[in-house]
């Protein structure tokens, strides 16, 4: 069997959603299981109702709370003819937009916001997405059967957060395995959980592609696709460098080090599960199905013809640099750089003799950070600046390799160089200004010109 996630984008509307039903079709003999996101932008406008309730906004979220009902209302409508479908789905989508409101007035009432409230009204939109992608399967033609994620993915008693895949395996062998055996697509949402005590629970930004992940993991599955609206992994941000190509394959390592660099296509942290289990996860164009993507596998087996993967940037960043004044190596410039918070999220470090430096993504609050450091400490603050990772697939010991990289990051313009990295990788930090016109040098230097020889 295969796992396969629709992102938000991939069911943004009844067009996408008819659209996800001819890929699956397509595949139904792999024996499917689908977990779909909220439609898209919806996840934000629950989280903008929830901040409208704490603060008894209710000017602006009576806007937000009709817009949510209409998008969803329009995707059943567009998706589902059948009379008699069309009008449960429509007193379920009722019934939904009702409980959430309750869950709304009960925070804008208290004035505060506990993490169960809030997830129970983050949960709105994948409950209410899967539902409406399982009728739209059955008006279609595809055997479908909608699967409470709640009763599917628990987490541990233990931490609260991360998920128990003992209890979620037996869950799924006992709610998902039976459909999967009788040829039935099981749908279900992504990112919603519950905790030890069976309350509803989410699993973070990212948490759909957890859920595929542990899904997967729990029932074996061939082959995990987790489809959006990009060909796979690239070589470049496309955006930012037309020449980019499409990564057939990459390791996990890789796909971790380009994640950390700032390609936002996937985190590999989401899907550990799945590769921790051997299984391949595949990131595919819902767009374009006819692209086969980018496979990340636990390690890409065989010799690569070159040291480098692909670029990774990341724009809007700022940067501190802490020292020692009497240039000592002081281990307690890094405790005292990271703060009791540890490394912020975007965050990436590196340390060099008696200096220890942060790029973190903007603004940095350098008044917070300087009253932290000990009175021998020069705290250095450089704004606006882009970091660019080149990701290796070489060994550690490539030195030849990775000096040429040093090299060229310096000839593009970094004003800073370093090695980091699991695999390798080399970095440099830019002026904001001149990324473009770095990538386009380095990309051209390392993957179209090597390409080409």
């Amino acid at each position: 069997m295969i796992v396969m996630k629709f992102g938000g984008t991939s069911v943004g509307d009844a067009e996408r959603i008819l659209a996800v039903g001819r890929i699956v079709s397509a595949q139904q003999e792999r024996r499917p299981l689908v977990v779909v996101s909220a439609l898209a932008g919806m996840t934000d406008r629950l989280e903008q109702a929830l901040d409208a309730a704490r603060r008894d906004a209710r000017d602006e979220l009576e806007p937000l709370l009709a817009e949510l009902e209409r998008r969803h209302r329009w995707a059943l409508e567009g998706c589902i003819q059948q009379p008699a479908r069309r009008h449960r789905c429509a007193v379920e989508l009722t019934e939904g937009c009702e409980r959430l409101r309750g869950h709304l007035r009960s925070i804008r009432i208290l004035g505060e916001c506990t993490p169960r409230a809030a997830a129970a009204v983050l949960a709105f939109g994948e409950l209410t997405s899967s539902r409406i992608v399982a009728e739209a399967f059955e008006e279609a033609g595809l055997p479908a059967i909608w699967v409470d994620p709640r009763e599917l993915v628990h987490t541990s008693p233990s931490t609260g957060q991360d998920v128990d895949m003992g209890v979620t395996g037996r869950a799924a062998d006992r709610l998902l395995r039976p459909h999967l055996d009788a040829r039935c697509i099981p749908v279900t949402g992504g990112f919603v959980a519950s905790d030890v005590a069976g309350e509803t629970i989410t699993l973070g930004r990212g948490g759909s592609d957890t859920t595929a992940a542990v899904l997967g993991a729990a029932l074996a599955a061939e082959e995990i696709q987790i489809w959006t609206d990009v060909d796979g992994m690239m070589t470049a941000d496309p955006r930012r460098v037309t020449a980019a190509r499409t990564l057939a394959t990459l390791s996990f390592v890789e796909a971790a080090e380009l994640a950390l660099g700032g390609a936002r296509v996937l985190h590999p942290a989401s899907v550990t599960p799945a590769i921790e289990a051997s299984i391949p996860v595949r990131i595919r164009n819902s767009f374009r199905p006819q692209i086969e993507g980018t496979v990340i596998v636990k390690r890409t087996t065989g010799e690569r013809t070159r040291p480098w993967t692909a670029l990774a940037s990341r724009a809007g960043v700022d940067v501190a640099v802490v020292r020692d004044r009497r240039m000592r190596a002081d281990h307690d410039l890094l405790p005292c750089l990271l703060g009791p918070e540890g490394l912020p999220s975007g965050g990436t470090l590196w340390c060099s003799g008696a200096s220890v430096g942060l790029a973190v993504p903007a603004p940095l609050d350098a008044d917070r950070l300087r009253a932290r450091l000990p009175g021998d400490a020069v705290l250095t603050v450089r704004r606006d600046r882009a970091l660019v990772t080149l990701v290796g697939s070489a060994p550690e010991s490539a030195a030849a390799s990775r000096g040429e990289a040093l090299s060229a990051l310096a000839g593009a313009g970094a004003d800073w160089v370093g090695i980091g990295g699991a695999g390798g990788s080399v970095l440099g930090l830019f002026p904001a200004a001149g990324l473009d016109r770095a990538l386009t040098s380095l990309h051209r230097r390392f993957f179209e010109e090597v390409a080409a020889s």
